[in-house]
Protein backbone atom coordinates (compact mmCIF):
# COMPACT_ATOMS: atom_id res chain seq x y z
CA UNK A 1 0.00 0.00 0.00
CA UNK A 2 1.14 3.20 -0.71
CA UNK A 3 -0.19 6.05 2.08
CA UNK A 4 0.59 9.85 1.02
CA UNK A 5 0.53 11.86 3.92
CA UNK A 6 0.46 15.90 4.39
CA UNK A 7 2.44 17.88 6.34
CA UNK A 8 2.20 21.39 7.36
CA UNK A 9 4.65 22.05 10.27
CA UNK A 10 1.79 23.09 12.82
CA UNK A 11 1.75 21.53 16.11
CA UNK A 12 -1.77 19.75 15.72
CA UNK A 13 0.05 18.28 12.64
CA UNK A 14 2.36 15.74 14.82
CA UNK A 15 -1.05 13.74 15.86
CA UNK A 16 -1.95 13.22 11.99
CA UNK A 17 1.47 12.27 11.45
CA UNK A 18 1.20 10.19 14.65
CA UNK A 19 -1.80 8.23 13.40
CA UNK A 20 -0.44 7.68 9.92
CA UNK A 21 2.35 6.09 10.96
CA UNK A 22 0.06 3.70 13.20
CA UNK A 23 -2.12 3.10 9.56
CA UNK A 24 0.95 2.61 7.96
CA UNK A 25 3.05 -0.03 10.28
CA UNK A 26 -0.05 -1.93 10.71
CA UNK A 27 -0.56 -2.62 6.81
CA UNK A 28 3.00 -2.45 5.72
CA UNK A 29 2.90 0.82 3.56
CA UNK A 30 5.29 2.75 1.87
CA UNK A 31 4.87 6.69 3.02
CA UNK A 32 5.69 9.55 1.54
CA UNK A 33 5.80 12.74 3.62
CA UNK A 34 4.30 15.58 1.29
CA UNK A 35 4.47 19.14 2.04
CA UNK A 36 3.28 22.45 -0.41
CA UNK A 37 5.00 25.32 -0.41
CA UNK A 38 2.61 28.09 -0.90
CA UNK A 39 4.39 31.70 -0.16
CA UNK A 40 6.86 32.66 2.53
CA UNK A 41 9.75 30.55 3.57
CA UNK A 42 10.68 27.61 3.08
CA UNK A 43 10.28 25.15 6.05
CA UNK A 44 10.78 22.27 4.16
CA UNK A 45 13.49 20.63 5.54
CA UNK A 46 12.72 20.87 9.10
CA UNK A 47 9.04 19.70 8.63
CA UNK A 48 10.41 16.81 6.85
CA UNK A 49 12.97 15.96 9.48
CA UNK A 50 10.50 16.26 12.29
CA UNK A 51 7.96 14.12 10.30
CA UNK A 52 10.25 11.54 9.24
CA UNK A 53 11.75 11.60 13.05
CA UNK A 54 7.68 11.04 14.04
CA UNK A 55 6.46 8.06 11.19
CA UNK A 56 10.16 6.40 12.15
CA UNK A 57 9.62 5.94 15.64
CA UNK A 58 6.48 3.78 14.81
CA UNK A 59 8.28 1.27 13.01
CA UNK A 60 7.41 2.38 9.66
CA UNK A 61 10.86 1.56 7.73
CA UNK A 62 9.45 3.08 4.04
CA UNK A 63 9.46 6.83 3.75
CA UNK A 64 10.38 9.33 1.25
CA UNK A 65 10.03 13.61 1.13
CA UNK A 66 8.11 15.38 -1.63
CA UNK A 67 8.42 19.03 -1.72
CA UNK A 68 5.92 20.67 -3.94
CA UNK A 69 5.27 24.30 -4.68
CA UNK A 70 1.88 26.46 -5.18
CA UNK A 71 -1.58 26.08 -3.71
CA UNK A 72 -1.83 23.01 -1.49
CA UNK A 73 -4.62 21.88 -1.54
CA UNK A 74 -4.51 21.66 -6.12
CA UNK A 75 -0.86 20.00 -5.52
CA UNK A 76 -1.90 17.19 -3.31
CA UNK A 77 -5.11 16.54 -5.50
CA UNK A 78 -2.26 16.90 -8.00
CA UNK A 79 0.08 14.57 -6.46
CA UNK A 80 -2.63 11.64 -5.41
CA UNK A 81 -3.39 11.38 -8.86
CA UNK A 82 -0.50 11.23 -10.43
CA UNK A 83 1.05 8.94 -8.07
CA UNK A 84 -2.00 6.70 -7.51
CA UNK A 85 -1.87 6.55 -4.00
CA UNK A 86 -3.78 3.92 -2.13
CA UNK A 87 -4.33 6.08 1.08
CA UNK A 88 -4.31 10.03 1.20
CA UNK A 89 -4.13 11.25 5.13
CA UNK A 90 -4.36 14.44 6.47
CA UNK A 91 -5.17 16.82 9.84
CA UNK A 92 -8.70 18.96 10.17
CA UNK A 93 -6.43 21.39 11.90
CA UNK A 94 -3.26 23.62 11.27
CA UNK A 95 -2.57 26.21 8.16
CA UNK A 96 -6.04 27.49 6.67
CA UNK A 97 -5.25 25.64 2.98
CA UNK A 98 -6.56 22.72 4.75
CA UNK A 99 -9.20 24.01 6.49
CA UNK A 100 -10.37 25.10 2.96
CA UNK A 101 -9.35 21.55 1.48
CA UNK A 102 -12.38 19.98 4.05
CA UNK A 103 -14.97 22.35 4.48
CA UNK A 104 -14.42 25.06 1.66
CA UNK A 105 -15.70 25.30 -2.03
CA UNK A 106 -12.16 23.78 -3.03
CA UNK A 107 -13.26 20.52 -0.97
CA UNK A 108 -16.32 19.80 -3.04
CA UNK A 109 -14.27 19.69 -6.13
CA UNK A 110 -11.52 18.00 -4.80
CA UNK A 111 -13.85 15.08 -3.31
CA UNK A 112 -15.73 14.83 -6.12
CA UNK A 113 -12.91 14.36 -8.14
CA UNK A 114 -9.69 12.51 -6.07
CA UNK A 115 -10.82 8.75 -6.28
CA UNK A 116 -8.21 7.82 -3.80
CA UNK A 117 -9.86 7.12 0.13
CA UNK A 118 -8.46 9.99 2.66
CA UNK A 119 -8.40 9.68 6.45
CA UNK A 120 -8.95 13.06 8.67
CA UNK A 121 -7.53 13.19 11.18
CA UNK A 122 -8.06 16.09 14.48
CA UNK A 123 -7.22 14.62 18.02
CA UNK A 124 -4.32 12.42 18.87
CA UNK A 125 -4.93 8.14 18.88
CA UNK A 126 -2.45 6.53 20.75
CA UNK A 127 -3.10 2.84 19.11
CA UNK A 128 -6.00 1.28 16.72
CA UNK A 129 -8.38 -1.10 18.99
CA UNK A 130 -11.92 -0.16 17.52
CA UNK A 131 -13.24 0.89 14.52
CA UNK A 132 -16.99 1.78 13.57
CA UNK A 133 -18.04 1.44 10.20
CA UNK A 134 -21.14 3.10 8.68
CA UNK A 135 -23.61 1.73 6.88
CA UNK A 136 -25.54 3.35 3.82
CA UNK A 137 -27.45 0.50 1.87
CA UNK A 138 -24.97 1.77 -1.18
CA UNK A 139 -21.89 0.55 -2.99
CA UNK A 140 -20.16 3.64 -1.84
CA UNK A 141 -20.71 1.99 1.95
CA UNK A 142 -19.60 -1.59 0.65
CA UNK A 143 -16.19 0.11 -1.04
CA UNK A 144 -15.53 1.55 2.60
CA UNK A 145 -15.89 -1.55 4.45
CA UNK A 146 -13.83 -3.23 2.03
CA UNK A 147 -10.95 -0.60 2.60
CA UNK A 148 -11.29 -0.64 6.06
CA UNK A 149 -11.10 -4.22 6.40
CA UNK A 150 -7.41 -3.96 5.72
CA UNK A 151 -6.28 -1.85 8.11
CA UNK A 152 -8.80 -3.53 10.70
CA UNK A 153 -7.62 -7.44 9.68
CA UNK A 154 -3.46 -6.22 9.49
CA UNK A 155 -3.95 -4.51 13.22
CA UNK A 156 -6.09 -7.21 14.81
CA UNK A 157 -8.66 -4.69 16.23
CA UNK A 158 -12.61 -4.89 16.61
CA UNK A 159 -14.92 -3.88 14.31
CA UNK A 160 -18.53 -2.46 14.99
CA UNK A 161 -21.05 -1.62 12.04
CA UNK A 162 -23.55 1.08 12.71
CA UNK A 163 -26.29 1.19 10.66
CA UNK A 164 -28.89 4.37 11.12
CA UNK A 165 -32.40 4.17 10.45
CA UNK A 166 -33.07 8.14 9.93
CA UNK A 167 -36.02 10.37 12.02
CA UNK A 168 -39.00 10.31 9.55
CA UNK A 169 -41.61 13.07 9.12
CA UNK A 170 -44.15 13.21 12.26
CA UNK A 171 -46.80 12.09 9.50
CA UNK A 172 -45.03 8.46 9.25
CA UNK A 173 -43.78 8.43 12.79
CA UNK A 174 -43.90 4.76 13.90
CA UNK A 175 -42.86 2.83 10.96
CA UNK A 176 -39.59 1.28 11.98
CA UNK A 177 -39.19 3.93 14.61
CA UNK A 178 -39.17 0.80 16.75
CA UNK A 179 -38.07 -1.43 15.14
CA UNK A 180 -35.17 -3.95 16.52
CA UNK A 181 -32.17 -4.87 15.39
CA UNK A 182 -33.07 -8.66 14.94
CA UNK A 183 -36.25 -7.28 13.38
CA UNK A 184 -34.55 -5.13 11.10
CA UNK A 185 -31.88 -8.08 10.07
CA UNK A 186 -35.12 -10.14 8.75
CA UNK A 187 -36.00 -7.24 5.94
CA UNK A 188 -34.93 -7.82 2.54
CA UNK A 189 -34.73 -3.95 1.73
CA UNK A 190 -31.01 -2.37 0.57
CA UNK A 191 -29.90 -1.03 3.54
CA UNK A 192 -30.33 -4.67 5.18
CA UNK A 193 -28.69 -6.47 3.26
CA UNK A 194 -25.29 -3.98 2.76
CA UNK A 195 -25.90 -4.45 6.79
CA UNK A 196 -25.34 -8.46 6.48
CA UNK A 197 -22.85 -8.12 3.86
CA UNK A 198 -20.63 -5.85 5.15
CA UNK A 199 -20.72 -7.83 8.49
CA UNK A 200 -19.70 -11.10 6.01
CA UNK A 201 -16.96 -9.15 4.49
CA UNK A 202 -15.23 -8.83 8.02
CA UNK A 203 -16.02 -11.63 9.09
CA UNK A 204 -14.39 -13.61 6.61
CA UNK A 205 -11.72 -11.60 7.35
CA UNK A 206 -11.42 -12.96 10.84
CA UNK A 207 -12.34 -9.66 12.64
CA UNK A 208 -13.95 -9.71 15.71
CA UNK A 209 -17.37 -8.19 14.49
CA UNK A 210 -20.45 -6.59 16.00
CA UNK A 211 -23.76 -5.16 14.43
CA UNK A 212 -25.57 -1.95 15.83
CA UNK A 213 -28.73 -0.23 14.88
CA UNK A 214 -29.78 3.14 16.02
CA UNK A 215 -32.79 5.23 15.04
CA UNK A 216 -32.06 9.05 14.67
CA UNK A 217 -30.63 11.87 12.77
CA UNK A 218 -27.67 9.79 10.71
CA UNK A 219 -24.88 12.43 11.54
CA UNK A 220 -25.79 12.51 15.31
CA UNK A 221 -26.12 8.67 15.86
CA UNK A 222 -22.29 8.66 14.50
CA UNK A 223 -21.03 10.90 16.60
CA UNK A 224 -22.56 9.90 19.65
CA UNK A 225 -21.69 6.27 19.38
CA UNK A 226 -18.18 7.41 18.11
CA UNK A 227 -17.44 9.37 21.18
CA UNK A 228 -19.42 7.40 23.79
CA UNK A 229 -17.71 4.22 22.79
CA UNK A 230 -14.21 5.33 22.17
CA UNK A 231 -13.32 4.61 18.84
CA UNK A 232 -10.22 5.03 16.91
CA UNK A 233 -11.39 5.26 13.49
CA UNK A 234 -14.42 6.13 11.79
CA UNK A 235 -14.95 4.41 8.56
CA UNK A 236 -17.54 6.29 5.96
CA UNK A 237 -18.30 5.99 1.82
CA UNK A 238 -17.99 9.27 1.54
CA UNK A 239 -21.29 8.88 -1.30
CA UNK A 240 -24.29 7.38 -0.74
CA UNK A 241 -25.36 8.03 3.17
CA UNK A 242 -27.35 11.05 1.76
CA UNK A 243 -26.81 12.14 -1.56
CA UNK A 244 -26.73 9.52 -4.52
CA UNK A 245 -24.68 12.23 -6.43
CA UNK A 246 -22.46 13.80 -4.68
CA UNK A 247 -20.77 14.92 -1.71
CA UNK A 248 -21.92 17.90 -0.54
CA UNK A 249 -21.57 20.02 2.64
CA UNK A 250 -24.50 18.71 4.40
CA UNK A 251 -23.91 15.11 3.72
CA UNK A 252 -23.84 12.81 6.41
CA UNK A 253 -20.31 11.94 6.06
CA UNK A 254 -19.34 15.84 5.66
CA UNK A 255 -20.69 16.44 8.98
CA UNK A 256 -19.07 13.49 10.69
CA UNK A 257 -15.74 14.63 9.21
CA UNK A 258 -16.31 18.38 10.63
CA UNK A 259 -17.55 17.66 14.18
CA UNK A 260 -15.95 14.03 14.98
CA UNK A 261 -12.67 13.77 17.31
CA UNK A 262 -11.89 10.69 16.27
CA UNK A 263 -10.57 10.27 12.64
CA UNK A 264 -12.32 9.78 9.78
CA UNK A 265 -11.91 7.64 6.68
CA UNK A 266 -13.67 8.40 3.25
CA UNK A 267 -13.80 6.03 0.76
CA UNK A 268 -15.53 6.48 -2.67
Amino acid sequence: MKILVCADGSKRNKNSLEFAALVAKAVNADVTVLHVVENGVDESEEIFSEAVKIIEKKGVEKIKTRKLKGRADVQILKHAQRNKYDLVIVGSHGVQYLRAFLFGDVAVRIIEHIKTPILVIRDKRPKIRKILFCTGGSSFAENAVRFGSNIAQTAGVKATILHVIPELPAMYRGFGMGESLSEFLECNTPECIALKRAAKILEEEGIETEVKLSHGLPSEEILVEAEGNNYDLIVLGSHGMSSPSRFLLGDVACRVVKYSKTPCLLVK
